[in-house]
């Protein structure tokens, strides 16, 4: 059971990033707005904790403790609480936060929830009674009491630098197997000389279960463990639509409708994420992979979305479509370079003086322009295109389905269109050419649900040396053709040093 100690702490944590609920959501902000399943993470955390923090004992606490909390339900933020409380009313204590995602992420996060609330609270620096680091590398918070927070980056060596009497692992249910090697590896070592200090892995589900120490620590009994989550063993039938039980289970188990979100909400992001990510996002389902088996990052990924809708008015330089395998779906896409923003301020000057050796790349932009279940009528749909871009079509040449689609075009289309079809060699580049655009940040798009959808769930085909996107092994008719679409036309893009390929501009 909890102590009074540890109420004490979450208390004292919530009244320092206070700000963080808008006074237009709860005039008393976060103190406020306070949820049951708060306290409830709080009491797990403190199960045992000490009631006097001079004199720590070797078995206070727990020292594995799994936090398993859908999104919008103030995961985060409870552990916030109880994190910074520790560091207010506990002398030296050593406290780190991580997101076993992008070490930005956790800055990120950190910045907005904990830093930007406190100097909202305390506008003053020189009477503010924490002290806020913020530089690069070294972002956290030091306390008058000797105590510290740092946030830290997701690696082994960041980890293995410090000691420490709680680390967070939030962002649990995302890493890899060997991301989980690395940083737990040196977690053990980091606690030594910590007496009663604690481990907490926190997140949504995961794509896997073997090699998960997230998975594992959930089902330890000598854990501290709070799961908000489905069964291990429910029907995947009940998870695949909202109407066949998604909606029903999460109206039963989401421990937020009550205050922080809605039912209404949530159910569009049903749509959105697609029924495999809504459960692993929402339901706390873990899935059955083995691990390493998708190929996009879910942060990279979300890191090059643009807000706002899909633009019109742009000017396509270079078409594609893609077909499934067995002719299930179908997609056409578009790609083009986006205008340089002048943020590179001195790449800029050195064009401006007529050199621009140091000039980056400019970065892409796709979108689907259509998108549709099976393949019938697709030559007429892509013929439409043709005639109004003008431009070359490119797709896959090793595919029957995509060929048998150009010789029904080139029956009906006068002229007949360009058509760039790219050898196997040539599909390889346009894949990792994709994948690495979205990995470092040089592509962007935007809100598309089956784009979003492939995203989440196209897995890793290797084919020699090659890695390509691939439809998962138990869902083969799983959706990956805007992912082909769209590589197949970053790769037909004009190179950018060379001016424009086409004559005409013509608006999509």
């Amino acid at each position: 059971m909890s102590s009074h100690q540890s109420r004490a702490e979450f208390l004292v944590g919530a009244w320092v990033i206070n700000e963080i609920v808008p006074r237009r959501i709860s005039p008393d902000g976060l103190l406020g707005n306070l949820q049951p399943q708060m306290l409830r993470t709080a009491d797990i955390l403190g199960a045992g904790g000490p009631l006097d923090a001079e004199n720590p004992r070797d078995d206070e606490g727990h020292f594995l403790n799994a936090v398993l909390e859908p999104r919008r339900s103030a995961k985060t933020t409870s552990i916030w609480c109880v994190t910074i409380g520790r560091c207010w009313m506990r002398p030296v204590y050593m406290a780190a936060y991580t997101m076993l995602t992008l070490a930005k992420k956790a800055d990120e996060r950190f910045s907005l929830d904990v830093r930007d609330t406190i100097k909202r609270k305390w506008k003053d620096p020189k009477t503010r009674p924490i002290k806020v680091l913020d530089g690069k590398g070294s972002k956290g918070l030091e306390f008058p009491n000797g105590s510290k927070l740092s946030v830290l980056a997701p690696t082994g060596d960041d980890v293995r630098s410090g000691g420490y009497d709680l680390l967070v692992l939030d962002e649990a249910g995302e890493p890899e197997p060997d991301v989980w090697d690395d940083v737990v590896g040196a977690v053990v070592p980091s606690f030594d000389t910590r007496p009663g200090a604690q481990l907490v892995y926190a997140g949504t589900g995961g794509k896997y279960r073997d090699g998960s120490h997230f998975w594992t620590t959930l089902h330890d009994l000598n854990a501290g463990r709070i799961r908000y989550g489905v069964a291990d063993d429910i029907s995947e039938a009940a998870l695949a639509s909202w109407e066949a039980g998604a909606g029903e289970l999460i109206d039963a188990l989401h421990p937020g409708l009550d205050g922080l979100t809605k039912l209404a909400t949530i159910r569009q992001n049903f749509a959105l994420l697609g029924a495999a990510r809504f459960a692993l996002e929402y339901l706390g389902h873990f899935g059955k992979a083995l691990g390493n088996d998708t190929v996009i990052d879910t942060t990279s990924w979300a890191d090059t979305t643009e807000r706002g809708p899909v633009p019109t008015g742009v000017t396509s330089q270079a078409l594609a479509f893609a077909v499934h395998p067995g002719g299930l779906w179908a997609s056409i896409a578009v790609a083009w370079y986006l205008p340089d923003d002048g943020a590179d301020l001195a790449a800029t000057a050195w064009a401006l003086d007529g050199d621009d050796s140091e000039a980056a790349p400019p970065r892409i932009g796709f979108k689907l322009l259509h998108h549709q279940e099976g393949n019938a009528n697709l030559d007429r749909k892509l013929w439409q295109y043709v005639k109004m871009l003008r431009l070359p079509i490119a797709y896959d040449g090793g595919s029957a389905q995509e060929k048998d689609v150009i010789q029904q075009l080139n029956r009906v289309a006068r002229p007949r269109p360009q058509t760039r079809p790219l050898a196997f060699a040539e599909k390889a580049v346009s894949h990792t050419r994709l994948l690495n655009g979205i990995t470092h940040a040089t592509v962007a798009h935007w809100e598309q649900a089956p784009m979003d959808k492939a995203a989440a769930g196209a897995t890793k085909r290797m084919a020699g040396k090659s890695v390509l996107f691939g439809i998962p092994n138990d869902d083969p008719g799983f959706d990956i053709t805007p992912l082909e679409a769209v590589a197949a036309a970053m790769y037909a893009l004009p190179d950018p040093s060379a001016g424009e390929a086409f004559g005409p501009i013509v608006v999509s």
